[in-house]
């Protein structure tokens, strides 16, 4: 049987703190404030749970081979430290939740590509010049001070095909880059608009706001930043397979933490007890401070809901 989370008020206790996930819903209208942006509702595309193995074991990748994953570029506390616990606050934990491109870009590019587009070269490269390349002014510019007006639709057309190049890529995946299947195409027209900012186009998209399902948020956060590095089922390694380095399952998460747990383990860090005879080590899973406390909860109500598949 399904285990299940009520939708109510759910009160978590733990770590020494407690916290209050109330059920809030986004204004009905969709419409919010700020400037520059425009906010629409959404119906979301189908959730699904995640599947197979992690994209580090498809590419045949260890984890210390590769910085794929851990563009936070911060680990937990050291075994003779204690993480630092989150105050009681309050998270939102209800049907709706509102994401703008930066939103989906801490979801489901930072991991990888860090908080400023420029990736961790060679292993993985920097957004930013792909960006620029599919800003039609940007290219028109470069060539009007040389007179090459004939070559002013040639760069139109290059732009226009880098563009869609770039989608074609978050879509389907690249040599090293995992699909971001899961988006659909205002997530990626979202995306997008704040790649350009990050770039500094002179032609940047104006930002929005979309309002999804907690579901779907959740789904972000797990697909686009969890199954990085972690299968999503199998057995949970103990032993020398820990010290050895293998990563726990999805399907195994929630087993011994509750969702307090899981939060301040994302955006803090905790040492971990590995080995036969027990010993205390640094936690080798990068600190992911920058995605919020309610988005790391939806991850846990998500892999509740969604449990993951093997296929």
């Amino acid at each position: 049987m399904r285990r299940t989370i009520s939708r109510g008020f759910l009160i978590l206790l733990g770590c020494g703190i407690s916290a209050v996930v109330s059920l809030i819903a986004a204004s009905p209208d969709g419409v919010l404030s700020g400037q520059g942006e425009q906010s629409t509702r959404s119906t979301d595309a189908v959730v699904t749970a995640v599947t197979g193995p992690s994209w580090l074991n498809h590419l045949g990748l260890a984890y210390r081979g590769t910085s794929l994953g851990r563009g936070s570029g911060r680990y937990g506390p050291n075994p003779n430290e204690h993480a630092p616990l989150h105050e009681p606050l309050a998270l939102p934990a209800g049907r709706s939740a509102e994401v703008t491109g930066a939103d989906l870009y801490r979801q489901n590019c930072q991991a990888c590509h860090a908080a400023e587009g420029t990736g961790t070269p060679p292993d993985v490269r920097s957004l930013l010049p792909t960006v620029q390349g599919s800003s039609i002014q940007m290219m028109q510019e470069k060539l009007r001070p040389e007179g090459r007006g004939a070559d002013m639709a040639a760069a139109r057309r290059q732009a226009i095909q880098t563009k869609h190049d770039l989608y074609a890529r978050i879509r389907h995946g690249g040599e090293k880059m995992p699909p971001r299947a899961h988006l659909d195409d205002a997530d990626i027209d979202m995306l997008y608009a704040y790649l350009t900012e990050l770039a500094r186009t002179p032609d940047a998209k104006p930002l929005t706001r979309r309002t999804i399902s907690w579901e779907r948020l959740g789904e972000n956060v797990v697909k686009g930043t969890c199954h990085i590095c972690h299968d999503a089922v199998g057995s949970r390694p103990t032993g020398q397979a820990l010290i050895n380095g293998e990563i726990p399952p999805l399907s195994t998460l929630r087993a011994d933490k509750s969702i307090v747990d899981f939060v301040n383990k994302v955006r803090s860090g905790a040492a971990t007890t590995m080995g036969d005879l027990p010993f205390h080590y640094r936690g080798r899973m990068p600190v992911f401070f920058y995605l919020k406390d309610y988005e790391i909860a939806a991850a846990y109500l998500f892999l509740n809901d969604f449990p993951p598949q093997a296929k």
